[in-house]
């Protein structure tokens, strides 16, 4: 038989801390239960739900205060009594507990409300008073509560220490419950603080982005592709159409001047888009714009579907000068709009979204493109008017979604409009300081008025900034990305693809670029744009010097061939990534509002310059270098990799003021200047948000 526990020593000291501490315990729990009493205004769910942890933490409470008051000397009935009370409320509490925070998080967080919010609190009671009854119920009859003459607990009457599988029943009936709410409480606190503090993407801000980027950064996309396919049909309508006038076929020359520059005219148009940009957007605001340039994609899809009818070859030509113009014009004007209308946490996600659908329009080009539907000698017309579908679908939603916040705070000074806008795009009425950050912006850009290309030039404040986009630009389109598709069907080739093949292996090239675009949008907010910029230029620089390795080697090792395949598929993954959405987004974020139209200008500007230079450069680099001419590309990215390193900042999170302040100091101009440049009124780094 065993022998009986000694008693345990009660020291009047810690008899009184623990007296003291339920009644404090008792009075908070009973507060709360009067006010639920009092005020019937107070009974929402929530605090209902606090209100059965207060009734469960006075229940410990009052079985704790009894124990301390007992001196008990055994196992009897009332010991038992006090341990399995304080063993059901304890646990209880701990449900409750978690049972909050877990409401606060799917109300707040998940907006779960209405009837699915009743049954979720019918839940928590079958939880947090079924699961400790069944445990204290379980407890008692298998007779694990009683007195254990230690200082376990501070009832002293709670798991009998003697009894088999004490360490499982400590944990069922306190510990492990109580684990459980440190490990879950400040995950749900964390979770619910950071969807307080960052702003979410609402249905308006989704749609905005979606019918902008699909109505105009679509288009470019899909203008780039449209022309590969049907090249040949083209051709031989142009020269059909010059016999039909002339009674004479073109000749081989005149037949490629014309061609060159039907597909010259793109990149052309482009250039002059990005010239349109600067005044287009301060006097039509960025939505006016976009609405606007939809006129220079319907209009030429007119032309070009109807080019065939009306045996007319020039219609081509100045058509695509037109949807170059469009181009050149959302190409800067979407990733503008985006970047302004998005909050600073989602800016870059919703800032790579315009080159998805670029890539998307690619691949859309590609499909129709093939030989079997739209690139025969009666569907190339139709491949090619299809491209104003999207701008009509953008002209007619458009314009119910909201204009630029900033745009009608800073250069409208309309506030009630800009409020307003913010509101919707929000999803909550409280946006006083968002407000306040572009009054910041406004307030530092005073001084300084609008800011033309050739200020920008001149504006020390701003060298860097003007340096980074052009090298940027420059390096998008200088790394070897049209070289790499130019290449790309003969190496497919000289890999053993058919001929008839080769179109659907390009196509699954366009679609690896959509796939990696996509993730772009989900990982620029997690590793930064600085480190995808990076990434991305590395791989492009790696790819290019294996690649020039592996087509001079292609005839005398057999498995060069498909080294090529693997050297183009990561190109492309790398470009999607780093290179190819990233520099627009940099462009948002480095320039101020005043600044930011111009810098556009010039971003643009050098894109499609650099964009004409390489469609027009290149065919005599491969004549002259064959292979060899993926060096100049590698060179390229590796200076370009070398400057980011050194230079442009990771601006994931930031205010576009905060990203100002930390190119003020690269550009040594953190101090206010007399000449009152743009940064003259920035408030002291201290004042911002970090």
């Amino acid at each position: 038989m065993r022998l009986p526990a000694p008693p345990t020593e009660l020291v009047p000291s810690e008899r009184a801390v623990v007296l003291l501490s339920c009644v404090l315990s008792a009075l908070g729990s009973g507060l709360l239960v009067a006010t639920h009493a009092l005020w019937p205004d107070l009974r929402s769910r929530a605090r209902r739900l606090l209100l059965f942890l207060s009734l469960a933490d006075l229940l410990s409470a009052a079985s704790y205060f009894y124990g301390v008051l007992q001196d008990f000397s055994g196992p009897s009935w009332d010991c038992v009594l006090q341990g399995a009370l304080s063993t059901f409320a304890n646990t209880s509490s701990f449900f409750w507990t978690v049972a909050i925070a877990l409401y606060l998080y799917l109300s707040i967080v998940r907006a779960t409300r209405g009837p699915r919010a009743g049954r979720l609190l019918w839940a928590f009671h079958v939880v947090s008073w079924g699961v400790p009854l069944a445990i204290t119920v379980a407890a008692v009859s298998l007779k694990k509560i009683g007195y254990d003459a230690s200082d376990v607990s501070v009832g002293w009457c709670w798991i009998d220490l003697e009894a088999e599988d004490r360490v499982l029943w400590m944990l069922l009936t306190g510990k492990l419950w109580e684990l459980l709410a440190y490990v879950m409480l400040p995950v749900l606190y964390l979770l619910i603080r950071k969807h307080i503090s960052r702003a979410r993407l609402t249905l308006v801000l989704a749609l905005a982005t979606l019918i902008a980027a699909f109505g105009s950064s679509f288009q470019y996309g899909y203008n780039v592709a449209a022309v590969n396919s049907p090249a040949e049909f083209m051709k031989e309508f142009y020269n059909e159409t010059y016999y039909d006038r002339n009674s004479d076929y073109l000749s081989d020359f005149s037949l490629t001047l014309l061609w060159s520059l039907s597909v010259s005219m793109f990149p052309f148009g482009g250039f002059i888009g990005s010239l349109m940009v600067g005044f287009l957007v301060n006097k039509l605001g960025r939505k006016g714009t976009l609405l606007l340039n939809n006129v220079f994609s319907i209009v030429p899809a007119i032309l070009m579907g109807s080019s065939e009818v009306a045996g007319s070859f020039e219609m081509i030509i100045v058509s695509r000068l037109l949807v170059g113009i469009c181009a050149g014009l959302s190409s800067n004007v979407v990733p503008m709009y985006l970047g302004e209308l998005a909050p600073k946490n989602l800016r870059g996600a919703l800032g790579v979204v315009p080159q998805l659908f670029i890539t998307i329009g690619i691949l859309v080009a590609q499909i129709f493109g093939l030989r079997s539907i739209l690139a025969t000698t009666d569907g190339w017309p139709v491949l090619l008017g299809m491209t104003g579908i999207p701008a009509a679908i953008q002209l007619l939603l458009l314009p119910f979604f909201p204009e630029s916040p900033r745009y009608l705070l800073v250069q409208k000074k309309n506030q009630v409009a800009a409020r307003t806008a913010l509101k919707q795009l929000r999803g909550w009425d409280d946006v006083d300081e968002e407000m306040k950050e572009i009054r910041q912006e406004d307030e530092a850009e005073k001084a300084a008025g609008f800011i033309s290309v050739v200020k920008l030039f001149k504006m020390r404040s701003l060298r860097w900034q003007v340096i980074s986009i052009i090298i940027l630009m420059a390096g998008q389109q200088l790394s070897g990305v049209n070289a790499i598709y130019y290449y790309a069907d003969q190496i497919y080739r000289s890999a053993g693809v058919n001929e008839d093949d080769v179109q659907f292996v390009t196509m699954g090239t366009g679609a690896v670029n959509v796939v990696m675009t996509v993730c772009a949008v989900f990982m620029v907010e997690l590793l930064g744009r600085r480190f995808l910029l990076l990434l991305g230029f590395l791989t492009c620089f790696t790819s290019c010097c294996v690649l020039t390795a592996a087509l001079a080697l292609q005839n005398t090792i057999s498995w060069m061939p498909y080294l090529s395949i693997s050297c183009v598929i990561i190109y492309v993954i790398g470009h999607a990534l780093g290179p190819s959405p990233i520099p627009a987004l940099i462009i948002t974020e480095i320039f101020l509002q005043s600044s930011r139209s111009s810098a556009f200008m010039v971003g643009g500007s050098v894109h499609w310059l650099s964009n004409f230079s390489v469609g027009l450069v290149f065919p005599f680099i491969q004549e002259g270098l064959g292979a060899y001419s993926f060096i100049i590309f590698a060179v390229i990215c590796l200076l370009t990799t070398i400057y980011i390193f050194m230079i442009i900042p990771e601006t994931k999170g930031k205010m576009f003021i905060e990203i100002n302040q930390i190119f003020a100091k690269i550009n040594k101009e953190s101090e206010v200047h007399p000449d009152k440049e743009e940064l003259n009124e920035l408030p002291p780094p201290s004042t911002l948000k970090q």
